[in-house]
């Protein structure tokens, strides 16, 4: 008997072991663990195949001050209010952080490549008649990137909700970019269409925290603050007919959090000590070689997914 419970402790000992094992991004078939949506008519995959292809935008969106909230119940006590909680993300570097989105970028290209795509840098297509019309307008990004990434303190809500307060967007240096902060309307489609390329635009929105609200009893609210990454890729095609096209996944993909070291207390709201210079009273501490290789991972390995998509539409 005592032998069948040593061994029983074993095992469950072993099964919470592999409940809480760190996710093998290389194993993961994104398409179906976080049901991608993959829409590409078949005019544009044809066109995928025939005409070349322009990455007109490529980034990485790092938050770097995040905020959460937990809202009083509606059978709460008169009084009882909601709570808000902060969190900065100390111990990245924005140096650190370009180094990673080049060698994200040179993988993404390699993988189109890889599925038989004509990949063009962008050079003569920026030289162009109708880009030149364009570079001088408001709310745009045209030109070659100069490897400094942009501190944004009003970004946009996204599909997952209004969380990050502030962020910083990185893109590869000497980059040709394309691209338009406002509602595009044909702003991609005249440019595909006047050089007969394909416009392929990606980026990720990078979060680190989570926060979980709790309403204890009628007397008590709280909100607890943990570490969260997670990623959310924003995935565009237009083709030479106008044709838009998309890959979207319905599922939140979350990464391993075993970077963290944990919740601490800032000292004070001068974020210029935090790496990323976002202020807060409490701030998520990372490790950073292992919150890179996190990103790095997970970003590869999604990418294959997404040309995996690109080039299962050409049947």
């Amino acid at each position: 008997m005592k032998k069948i419970r040593i061994h029983f402790i074993i095992l469950m000992m072993c099964l919470g072991a592999q409940a809480q094992a760190q996710i093998d991004w290389s194993k993961v078939n994104f398409e179906d663990e976080y049901k991608a949506k993959t829409k590409i008519p078949g005019s544009a995959a044809k066109s995928l195949q025939s005409n070349p292809v322009f990455i007109n935008d490529y980034y990485l969106t790092q938050a770097s001050l995040m905020k959460g909230v937990s809202h009083a119940g509606t059978i709460q006590k008169q009084g009882v209010t909601s709570v808000f909680a902060e969190a900065a993300l100390v111990g990245v570097s924005p140096e650190a952080l370009q180094a990673l989105i080049e060698e994200l970028y040179i993988s993404f290209v390699a993988d189109l490549k890889g599925i038989g795509l004509n990949v063009t840098n962008g050079d003569a297509t920026m030289q162009s008649k109708y880009v030149l019309s364009k570079a001088d307008k408001k709310n745009v990004m045209i030109g070659k990137t100069d490897g400094q990434y942009i501190y944004d303190k009003s970004p946009a809500i996204d599909m997952s909700g209004s969380d990050i307060k502030e962020q910083y967007i990185f893109r590869p240096k000497n980059n040709n970019v394309f691209t338009t902060f406002k509602i595009p309307g044909t702003f991609y489609q005249n440019l595909a269409a006047k050089e007969k390329i394909n416009l392929i635009s990606i980026g990720y929105i990078v979060r680190f925290a989570q926060f979980e609200g709790q309403n204890s009893g009628l007397s008590k609210n709280s909100l607890t603050t943990t570490a969260g990454l997670m990623i959310t890729p924003v995935i565009s095609l237009v083709n030479p007919k106008g044709s838009f096209a998309w890959i979207t996944y319905d599922k939140n993909i979350y990464g391993n959090n075993d970077w963290s070291n944990g919740l601490i207390k800032t000292g004070s709201r001068d974020g210029s000590a935090l790496g990323l210079s976002s202020s807060a009273d409490y701030a998520i501490d990372a490790n950073q070689e292992k919150y890179l290789n996190e990103l790095k991972q997970l970003i590869i390995y999604l990418q294959k997914d997404i040309a995996n998509q690109l080039k299962a539409s050409f049947k």
